[in-house]
């Protein structure tokens, strides 16, 4: 049995991912080679384990949550991107401020900030 967190309903069995031991079981062991197909609820990985990209789990929320994962509050034309658990933008390289809605030091002219 494949373990989705409940994210998804289908899952196949890829002998690469039990050669090495990146799926989780049932149980919350590394074993087997069950990946799951179309998670959802905004979740991606092997296990439906993380959140999609542009989305971000909360602190305390578990990993089962169906609404566990949540928008990233970045421009995500200028970010790459949160952080799982506190949000936090990642801002690419020309872009700064909490959800990197300003040029970096030494970039101008916003929303290029060249």
């Amino acid at each position: 049995a494949c373990n989705c967190h409940g994210h998804a309903t289908d899952c196949y069995y890829d002998a690469d991912v039990d050669q090495h031991q990146e799926s989780l079981n049932i149980q919350g062991r590394y074993e087997g080679g069950g990946v799951c197909i179309k998670c959802q609820h905004n979740t991606a990985g092997i296990n439906c384990e993380k959140c999609a990209e542009g989305y971000y789990r909360p602190y305390g929320v578990p990993v089962s949550a169906p609404d566990g994962c949540i928008p990233c509050s970045c421009n995500l034309e200028n970010a790459e991107g949160c952080e799982e658990g506190s949000g936090r933008c990642y801002c690419k390289q020309n872009f700064q401020g909490e959800s990197c809605e300003q040029c970096a030091d030494g970039f101008y002219g916003f929303p290029f900030c060249i």
